[in-house]
């Protein structure tokens, strides 16, 4: 692939991109400042995960550094040229060239740092499955991907890849537990992660005291104090937005949704969610996750 970065301009020989409708993976490793400029964009999507070296890619008005660990999107139609960074003497990246609807997945920010623990580790695992599956034969899976690209056109090598960049793409995106912010107590920044890895967990003040090493009355005091609002509060808000992300984000049901975050009763579970976003979770997932002005 003669692919991203380097200035945009439109003097340059304009780099060709495959067909719209076939699915090309491989991996490049990047010397020059332009290794492809693309006035019109592409018909198809482009995405690079970036293993070593710096590079930089320019998307319409936009100026992006990749870093190793980091995932760039180009939409279809995006005018770009990319290359290696200034400073940096090469840039290795993974990358794919693919066609897809506009999706619930691909409706994120063009530019992700996976954050949540294993990730990264689990994108590379993706990528050698995602080169596996455009070499695919009726009879057949290679064992190990090969360094030169692939060029998948066959139905069943595009929906097996299609789940893998959706993984991908969901992998890179995850947020992972928020850090607590600086200074509080550590009895109560353990509890905030706590909360943060496992929302649906059957959390009580009790518990959660527990974890401290506090009696639940002095917990419930300094976390109130510390965070500005009350543990089952912090329960409360951290469940609905992981619900919020799987309804906008998912096919799953209300009830499933609902089970997932850790509500027995749906109705319980959407009373908890109209408090905190002021509209139910059908009404949520209608407006595309949009709540009242």
């Amino acid at each position: 692939m003669a692919e991203p970065a380097g200035e945009m301009t439109d003097s340059a020989v304009p780099t060709p991109s495959p067909p719209a409708g076939l699915l090309v993976v491989g991996e490049s490793t990047f010397t020059r400042p332009v290794e492809a400029n693309r006035p019109t964009g592409s018909p198809s999507w482009l995405l690079m995960w970036t293993t070593r070296g710096r590079g930089v890619v320019h998307q319409e008005d936009t100026v992006l550094t990749a870093h190793p660990g980091q995932l760039v999107l180009i939409e279809p139609g995006v005018r770009h040229t990319y290359g290696v960074a200034p400073d940096a003497g090469e840039w290795s990246l993974l990358w794919a060239h693919f066609l897809a609807p506009q999706e619930n997945w691909l409706r994120v920010n063009r530019h992700l740092t996976p954050r949540a623990s294993g990730a990264a580790e689990a994108i590379e695992d993706a990528f050698a499955r995602l080169h596996r599956y455009a070499r695919l034969t009726g009879d057949r899976v290679p064992p190990t991907p090969a360094e030169l690209p692939a060029f998948a056109a066959r139905p069943e090598q595009q929906s097996l890849a299609m789940c893998v960049l959706e993984e991908i793409v969901r992998l890179a995106a995850l947020a992972g537990p928020a850090v607590p912010p600086p200074g509080p107590d550590p009895r109560i920044a353990r509890v905030q992660r706590l909360i943060a890895e496992t929302p649906e967990a059957p959390h009580t003040l009790i518990s959660l005291a527990a974890h401290a090493g506090l009696s639940p009355s002095r917990f419930s005091h300094l976390y109130t104090s510390s965070t500005g609002r009350s543990p089952m509060r912090e329960v409360r808000a951290r469940r609905m937005h992981r619900a919020a992300q799987l309804l906008t984000g998912t096919g799953m049901s209300v009830a499933a949704i609902a089970r997932t975050v850790g509500y027995v009763d749906q109705f319980h579970f959407s009373r908890a969610f109209r408090l905190e976003f002021g509209l139910p979770p059908s009404s949520y997932r209608r407006d595309g996750g949009v709540g009242p002005e």
